[in-house]
């Protein structure tokens, strides 16, 4: 059933506990505190990812597009408005791509580069991942966004046969994702979160090391934000060593209390307190049948009392659940049935809805013996406040815009299968039919958005052109806007010149139409207004 989580709390020593005295007995002196000498010395493991976008978009590319990627150049690209690169593969990097060009630097300096944009939501699941598998060398594990994994291991040193082999250990295991991994131990997190930043190397510091250690590392590894990294370098600060030089108090007033915080807790002189993280409770639930269903009718009517006993496990310990796998065991094997939730729910209700979909489209290849039901992911749910208002418009509890649009995907996608929706989806590219695409719907249906200056667009835009010179010269076609040329080099591929127009044919339909000016005398129709 489910198990609840913890939240954990790493460098706090513990104080030791004693039995309480007998009555009979005076009452000794209370123990001195422990000082911080007598502080059990920890040992912590920083794994920072630097191409953690790149292996992100790369586990979340289709069989085909990674065969694709893999003997191409190929770099992530940001979302922020000049298009920066977070990332590149190997083959862009030899072509002189760096993180940090923009879009049109990239392309100028490798002309096949291909372009993804940047997932941050796949990033998040790889790095949860990641600290799931990171469980079992410690359960002191704490995850640090957006690329960063701390792991206490003072106590597997023994276990993995010392901190080499522990550290040879992790990156075997995680080298199948790319992800680019650089490690460093040190005597406290915030010192092997910098020093994993700024080497490539595995990197293992001494408690007597630190304060040289640290003194090495320029300040654009302490990754603080660039309003301080350019005041310190109007100081003349460049590395840590200078900045430990300076005095705290006026380092504080200068740049802010939270730098120099950080900065002990470098030093271990304060200490920083983590999440712990845990692996999310799972949901299990087994139902053993006296008798074999044959009909998908029986079955739901069967799986009421489960989901009822599901939704009081899911109150009573606040949680919710984004996927819910049923397997039907019978004489040929199993058959599974899988509910994926766009937004993470309580109301099984809404389970049950989709899942009599599911059932409706199901043939059942022999009569149900057994059931599974298995919910891998208990979240924890933010519920909304109850009103007692009777004015629908005052009550907090009713679903809100955003929930009813993937309610609505959730219903068309259990009905007519996951492959079969698509939405549109705009690019930044100057050729139509680059620029839009139909892709699988994200978390949430959203409006398109296109920039503001840009030029009315047709909705229903055709694959391939189609020709219309000979009913352009018929006078079928009524030219209703002025030309709008657009161009495109030849290292984007073939070039292209065209001049666009908006025209109304005889019939009343509203076209989109473009003349070739490589080929004056061409006429193609390109897309329709609704």
């Amino acid at each position: 059933m489910a198990a609840s989580a913890q939240l954990l709390l790493f460098e706090v020593p513990a104080r030791p506990v004693t039995p309480p005295p007998r009555l009979t007995e005076s009452l000794p002196a209370p123990p001195p505190a422990p000082s911080a000498s007598r502080r059990r010395s920890q040992a912590w493991l920083a794994l920072h990812f630097a191409n953690l976008s790149l292996a992100a978009a790369y586990n979340a590319a289709p069989l085909d597009r990674r065969a694709m990627l893999d003997g191409s150049a190929w770099a992530v690209i940001d979302d922020d408005r000049l298009k920066h690169v977070v990332a590149c593969n190997e083959q862009a990097w030899n072509q002189g791509v760096r993180p940090g060009h923009r879009m049109n630097a990239a392309i100028a300096l490798c002309s096949s580069l291909t372009l993804i944009s940047r997932d941050a939501s796949a990033e998040a699941r790889l790095l949860e991942r990641i600290a799931d598998e990171c469980l079992k060398y410690t359960s002191a594990v704490s995850m640090q966004p957006p690329n960063e994994v701390l792991l206490e291991v003072r106590g597997s040193f023994r276990l993995f046969g010392g901190h080499a082999a522990l550290m040879e250990r992790i990156q075997a295991d995680l080298s199948g994702l790319n992800a680019g991994l650089q490690l460093a131990l040190a005597p406290t997190a915030r010192s092997a979160q910098w020093l994993a930043r700024a080497y490539s190397a595995p990197r293992v510091c001494l408690p007597r090391e630190l304060a040289e250690a640290l003194g090495s590392l320029p300040i654009a590894s302490l990754q603080w934000p660039l309003p301080i990294e350019l005041q310190l370098t109007r100081f003349g600060v460049t590395t840590l060593a200078d900045l430990m030089r300076l005095s705290r108090k006026d380092l504080a007033r200068r740049i802010g209390a939270g730098p120099v915080r950080e900065l002990q807790q470098a030093m271990g002189r304060t200490a920083w307190l983590h999440h712990g993280w845990s692996t999310p409770p799972s949901y299990h639930d087994r139902i053993l049948l006296d008798f074999e269903i044959e009909t998908t009718a029986l079955l739901e009517k069967l799986l009421e009392r489960p989901l009822a006993r599901l939704k009081r496990t899911l109150i009573g310990s606040a949680r919710s659940i984004d996927e819910l796998l049923i397997t039907l065991k019978h004489r040929e094997g199993s058959t599974p049935v899988a509910i994926r939730l766009q937004q993470a729910t309580a109301d099984t209700a809404h389970v049950a809805t989709l899942l009599r979909e599911h059932l409706d489209r199901l043939v059942l290849r022999a009569p149900v013996r057994e059931v599974l039901i298995d919910a891998p992911r208990l979240l924890v749910a933010h519920p909304r406040n109850q009103s007692l208002a009777m004015d629908p418009a005052t009550r907090t509890d009713v679903p809100s815009a955003s929930e009813l649009k993937a309610r609505l995907l959730e219903q068309l996608q259990s009905r007519f299968g996951v492959n079969a929706i698509r939405a549109l989806t705009v690019r930044a590219h100057h050729l139509p039919e680059r620029a839009q695409c139909a892709e699988p719907p994200s978390q949430t249906l959203t409006a398109i958005s296109t920039p503001p200056r840009l030029p009315r667009r047709p909705l229903w835009l055709f694959r391939e052109p189609r020709p219309a010179t000979r009913e352009y010269r018929q006078g079928m076609f009524r030219i209703e806007s002025s030309p709008e040329t657009i161009e495109t080099e030849a290292w984007e591929g073939a070039s292209v010149r065209r001049a666009y127009y908006r025209a109304r044919r005889r019939d009343g339909v509203a076209c989109w139409i473009f003349r070739d000016l490589m080929s004056p005398h061409q006429w193609f129709v390109h897309g329709l207004f609704g």
